[in-house]
């Protein structure tokens, strides 16, 4: 009766529990991130605001500095390996006979009489101080709030700036912050959450695998009986994809109407949130199923995505960042939550939610302005493309992601990123872990593609790809794959550039001719997916690389997409109209049908025909997609433990 209802025309999903146990540190990744204090304060207080440590000739404290920091906000199932509290010194109110002392670090309010687990010497020189603290003394912190005292046992007094007097121009770095570095446990998996990082939103589902291509693709458009028009995010694309199905972004043309809403396969609206505007950036979401909408009102709204889109938090960027704010392109979540926008003014990095506060502000100058922020891997480092409008050049700028400090730009080498209008379309750069960056001298389409080597301070001369050709022609954005190379379109055919080889690209004189305004996306399996919304017949291209191209299929769309490709992680791939969700599945794969004896992680399994499982438990560690042209053929011994997650599908053949 289970095997015949997998033969069902409409597909049908089984899941099996879809929590994953925790399984500890195996290829556990590494980060950083800044925590804010929810607290800074002198005690006493101090009239100007500043933190103050000090005592008198007899060495008896009379100020110390407390700090309250809340650590619920960071990533789930996260390992922090090191505490660092970081201290901004205020040398201009400085002791003028002060030559050095030692500010110690101890647990709690102050009135304990705790151990020290930190501490820094702060010498006449200092700016600021690093004050490492005892792991050890922090394995247990009650309800994850840090409550920390500095204090010192000398006869001297030092200021240091606080969350308030920090508030001004040129000041914002100065922010007093815990640095926490941390390694985030592959398990549970977060199946759900298209977050990888080398673009201004992280669209790749690079930690998914396939075992199969598609060599006849099966397009469809999802119905839409309720006649809405999906508008905004120009020219990024109003959709996004959660728990597999699409989300997408409605409204009126005068914004007076705006909604988002997550469909099924059918088509059918599942759930539907009003919001105050149509989307301006395109959608964020968080590992925790929090979507990010701005509106083209500046307004920033928080949606729950586990909860029919409820709302969460809805302000004016205006008031979080402290001054009127346009944003400018795309806004960037961080892994950690820190949320960063960039406009006229300059870039700001917002902290987590629920607290929502500058983390940091990156101030541009007169006719200055900042394109979308890309992260390194272990999100250290923040790049952006700082253009002067004046001179139409531009550079690209490398920044210390823990106080939003600049650390090096290159030389204004870049394009000037302006339309025959008036617009400027600044792309994102393209980060290769924490190795190599990506940037056009062009919006998506270019001639120079320019790749900077990362130092650990600084960038390297670049490398430059030129296609020979006019300004603004020959190369679209690169994606990257799980090994770091680049795909891209190079003078109308798909290529691939291998970083290590800084001198070769590899062009495919096989590829279908394809609009250097095409996007790129790419899985771990190193399939290449190509949507081409700008050739006189709008296309999307799949193709296979390994140490050669494979073709696998084209399908025409004979409709105009708008410049979006989004790819679920059961490898979906979505593109959208003014009006519809366009769904590219597999009709047949170069698998006709396969026996399996055990499952692997992170994987999609297909078959054109049938999926055989024999003999085997499925482990907790596991969570899978088995996706069959056929049906499911479940032999005696197959079982799948608790903790583990199996989802069953079928190929869609009623649009066959």
């Amino acid at each position: 009766m289970y095997k015949q209802a997998l033969h069902l025309r409409y597909t049908m999903i089984t899941s099996f529990l879809m929590m994953i146990l925790f399984l500890g540190n195996v290829c556990a990744q590494s980060r950083i991130t800044v925590v804010i204090p929810e607290v800074d304060t002198s005690v006493p207080a101090r009239a100007d605001n500043y933190l103050e440590v000090a005592a008198d000739a007899d060495k008896t404290e009379i100020a110390k500095s407390f700090f309250k920091f809340d650590l619920n906000n960071l990533p789930l199932f996260t390992d922090i390996e090191a505490y660092n509290l970081r201290l901004y010194v205020n040398t201009d109110t400085k002791d003028p006979n002060f030559k050095s002392h030692t500010i110690t670090v101890v647990k709690g309010d102050g009135t304990e009489t705790g151990d020290k687990i930190g501490g820094a010497n702060v010498s006449k020189s200092s700016k600021r101080i690093n004050m490492k603290l005892k792991r050890r003394a922090l394995e247990v912190i009650p309800d994850n709030i840090l409550s920390l005292t500095a204090r010192s046992p000398q006869y001297r007094e030092t200021l240091f700036y606080s969350s308030i007097t920090a508030q001004k121009p040129g000041l914002f770095a100065k922010i007093p912050k815990l640095i926490l570095e941390y390694e985030v446990n592959p398990f549970p998996f977060r199946s759900d959450w298209a977050q990888a990082f080398s673009t201004a939103q992280h669209d790749r589902y690079l930690n998914w695998n396939t075992n199969a291509v598609i060599t006849q693709p099966l397009m469809h458009s999802l119905p839409n009986p309720y006649n809405y028009r999906i508008v905004g995010a120009d020219p990024t694309g109003a959709i996004a994809v959660y728990k597999n199905q699409p989300i997408i972004f409605t409204g009126s043309a005068d914004g007076s109407k705006a909604a988002v809403k997550q469909l099924n396969a059918g088509g059918d609206v599942l759930w539907s949130q009003d919001v105050d505007n149509i989307i301006k950036s395109r959608p964020l979401i968080d590992e925790r199923g929090r979507l990010y909408y701005i509106s083209s009102s500046n307004t920033l709204t928080i949606l729950d995505l586990n909860n029919s889109g409820g709302i969460l938090f809805s302000k004016a960027l205006s008031t979080i960042v402290g001054n009127q704010i346009t944003l400018e392109g795309d806004a960037t979540l961080g892994y950690d939550g820190t949320l960063y926008l960039s406009s006229i003014f300059g870039t700001a990095a917002i902290s987590a939610y629920p607290q929502m506060r500058l983390r940091w502000k990156y101030e541009n100058k007169k006719h200055e302005r900042n394109g979308p922020v890309s992260l390194s891997a272990d999100e250290s480092h923040a790049f952006f493309i700082n253009v002067n409008t004046q001179q139409e050049t531009s550079r690209l700028v490398m920044i210390d992601n823990t106080d939003g400090s600049e650390l090096d730009g290159s030389e204004s080498i870049l394009g000037g990123y302006k339309d025959k209008d008036g617009n400027y379309y600044i792309p994102a750069p393209v980060v290769e872990e924490n190795k190599n960056v990506f940037v056009l001298n062009g919006y998506d389409e270019s001639n120079r593609l320019f790749i900077f080597k990362i130092k650990s301070a600084s960038l390297s001369e670049p490398k430059i790809v030129d296609s020979k050709q006019g300004e603004n022609t020959g190369i679209s954005q690169p994606a990257l794959d799980a090994n770091g190379d680049a795909y891209f379109v190079f003078n109308k055919k798909i290529a691939h550039y291998d970083p290590s080889e800084p001198n070769n690209v590899d062009v495919y004189d096989g590829s279908p001719e394809l609009h250097n305004f095409s996007i790129v996306v790419v899985d771990k399996s190193s399939n290449i997916y190509v949507a081409d919304p700008h050739n006189n017949a709008e296309k999307v291209v799949g193709f296979t690389h390994n140490k050669d191209f494979t073709h696998n299929f084209t399908e025409p769309l004979n409709t105009a997409i708008k410049k979006s490709l989004v790819l679920a992680p059961d490898g979906t791939l979505y593109t959208i109209t003014a009006n519809n969700v366009i769904a590219i599945t597999a009709k047949e794969v170069d698998v006709d049908q396969i026996t399996l004896s055990k499952l692997k992680t992170n994987t999609v399994y297909r078959a054109t025909n049938t999926i055989t499982l024999t003999g085997f438990s499925v482990l907790p560690s596991v969570n899978t997609i088995l996706y069959s042209g056929g049906g499911m053929d479940l032999k005696p011994g197959f079982s799948v433990r608790k903790g583990a997650s199996v989802t069953f599908k079928t190929f869609a053949k009623e649009h066959q």
